[in-house]
């Protein structure tokens, strides 16, 4: 019977019981050999390969990494061994410096002296300068003397004056010398001085270590391997697009940017990638009835309330708990992130997620129709990124020291066929745009994250990958092509007045020049504007090509007057040949009246 347990640790800060009498401590470090990198922690397996006696043993894993999380300490063992337990404790070590420390200290003074030494000399040589500045002095003195004289002594001048000159110019060159000199002694000794200050921190450090009782039934080579969880590890995923548009096709490279910094480095190890979360509590929440009453007065504007009410604590009063008033979608992201943060404790965490619920219904209570219908959109993508949990097994093994830095891996890469068309939307850019519809057609679900986009081996912006399942199709862009290009022009406007009523007729024009030599498809998007004011009529509207036909389109822009044609644009079609979109409408109103803007809220 293979004897694979799962050991719930008994945490303590020394083994509370001795070890067993006809047991030998084994002290180990074992190799890392698997890694779990999860959100935020990782799982981190260190296999132990050793020979066992028949009987009872102990084995002390050394050296855990600081950023241990000693509760999640478990141990498994190869066939005819049974693990019996696994603690945890700390030591505080004591590190014998003391012939370090001198060795170190005799270094310090020796180059202390050598400073004291220089400064001896620049001191001596400065000396000197002003020893000899009077003959300097005296020398001119007598040139001058002689010269009002008309007398002119010039061959011991020279010489005196040549030899003052030699004699400062050695001075002045030993002067620079010997301050290099002071400048390398004053490195050496900070350096020295630090590596003091680092031993001196070494002198006591905190031990980690885990011990194993194991009973072997027979005697003979073993395998035990040591699990735990540290913080400090994350991954982010991060996209590479590269579209050939003339291949109709896009290149997918899905990486992940891991970081550690958990204290140990992990060298030629296994590693894997996962969106669960090792810390999840198996009970469930528990739903609290919600009691409302009906208060006098408009209800009050929402606000954000915090929502992280620690376990086993009274909720303090929410009206003392309001801060200043967020947008609507402010709010919602707030409740999101911290229901996200406290999810996974289940039970743990009732109170918790039965505030941040209370807030959620009562936005719904408050909030107007069209707020409501955001709370929905928003809720339908929480529900759609939450329950997501994926595992990726990397290729081969890898090497991440524990470091602030961040390392960049490779998931998957695979090619997709994709369906490439152009974006315009004049009235917000004059740019036109490429975008690509592709196919999710690997074996594997593609997270949410950041991309690079490149276009043709060119890098053509930043860009996003939702989250997307096998088999599921999505829309990225390709950043702005200026093959294709669109004018917008605005045409004639008249004005009538008819029966007190104030009549508006708009003409627009579009004309859209394709320089590329083959057929491209465009989206092109107008608008017109829209009401439901009943004073106000919009109608008459006229177009040259017909709009989309695209149902998501007819159902939910259309009626706000956002304007969509998807044309079929030929090769080389510029100038007197471009493609032309015409548009027009009617506004009727009381002339007494005017047009004005109904804020919208996002």
């Amino acid at each position: 019977m293979k004897a694979q347990l799962l050991v719930i640790l008994v945490l303590a800060a020394v083994p509370a019981e001795e070890p067993l009498p006809q047991s030998s401590a084994l002290e180990l470090v074992g190799t890392v050999s698997d890694v779990v990198v999860y959100r935020g922690q990782a799982q981190v397996t260190r296999t132990i390969q050793l020979d066992l006696p028949k009987g009872s043993s102990e084995i002390v894993v050394e050296k855990l990494p600081k950023r241990i999380i000693p509760d999640s300490l478990y141990a498994q063992a190869s066939d005819g061994i049974t693990v019996s337990s696994v603690r945890y404790r700390e030591q505080t070590a004591k590190l014998d410096i003391r012939e370090q420390m001198e060795q170190l200290e005799e270094q310090i003074d020796k180059v202390k002296r050598d400073i004291a030494r220089i400064d001896k000399k620049i001191a001596h040589g400065q000396a000197m300068v002003a020893r000899y500045e009077p003959f300097w002095r005296l020398t001119v003195d007598m040139a001058d003397r002689d010269l009002d004289k008309s007398l002119l002594q010039a061959e011991p001048i020279e010489k005196l004056t040549q030899y003052l000159e030699s004699r400062l110019n050695q001075i002045h060159e030993e002067g620079l010398q010997l301050d290099d000199q002071k400048a390398d002694l004053e490195k050496q000794l900070q350096e020295l001085q630090h590596q003091q200050a680092e031993l001196k921190a070494k002198r006591s450090r905190i031990e980690r270590e885990a011990t194993i009782f194991v009973n072997n039934d027979n005697a003979g080579k073993a395998v035990i391997r040591l699990s735990y969880l540290v913080d400090g590890a994350n991954w982010i995923p991060h996209y590479n697009l590269r579209a050939n548009p003339d291949q109709e096709a896009v290149v997918i490279e899905y990486n992940a940017i891991i970081n550690q910094s958990s204290g140990e480095g992990w060298d030629n190890v296994a590693v894997t990638l996962s969106t669960a979360q090792p810390a999840m509590v198996a009970a469930p929440p528990t739903l609290d009835p919600m009691k409302v009453e009906a208060g006098s007065g408009p209800a009050p504007a929402m606000s954000y309330v915090e929502a992280m009410v620690p376990p086993g604590q009274v909720s303090v009063d929410v009206q003392q708990q309001q801060i200043a008033p967020r947008s609507l979608g402010e709010q919602l992201k707030q409740i999101q992130s911290q229901r996200r943060v406290m999810k996974g404790k289940g039970i743990e965490a009732t109170q918790a997620l039965n505030t941040a619920a209370w807030q959620d219904q009562m936005m719904e209570l408050q909030a107007q129709k069209d707020a409501v219908q955001t709370i929905q959109a928003e809720r339908r993508k929480l529900a759609r990124s939450e329950g997501v949990s994926v595992t990726y097994t990397l290729p081969g093994r890898m090497t991440m020291p524990s470091r602030d830095e961040r390392q960049l891996v490779t998931i998957k890469t695979f090619q997709t066929k994709a369906d490439f068309f152009m974006v315009a939307t004049p009235l917000l850019t004059d740019y036109v745009y490429l975008q690509a519809e592709l196919v999710n057609d690997s074996d594997t679900i593609l997270l949410a994250g950041l991309a690079d986009m490149y276009r043709t081996g060119a890098f053509v912006g930043k860009g996003g990958v939702g989250l997307i399942t096998i088999g599921e199709k999505f829309t990225v862009g390709f950043g702005v092509d200026s093959q294709v290009q669109i004018v917008r022009e605005f045409e004639d406007k008249k004005i009538d007045t008819l029966w007190g009523n104030r009549v508006e007729k708009y003409h627009y024009r579009l004309a859209v020049n394709n320089y590329k030599d083959r057929k491209m498809r465009l989206c092109l998007l107008e608008r017109i504007p829209y009401t439901e004011d009943e004073k106000l009529k919009i109608e008459d509207f006229e177009t040259n090509l017909p709009l989309s036909t695209d149902a998501e389109y007819l159902r939910t822009q259309r009626k706000k007057g956002v304007l969509r044609w998807d044309i079929d644009l030929q090769p080389n079609t510029i100038g007197e040949k471009a493609t032309v979109v015409t548009y027009s409408y009617t506004i009727k109103y009381d002339k007494d009246r005017h047009v004005r803007p109904v804020p919208t809220r996002r």
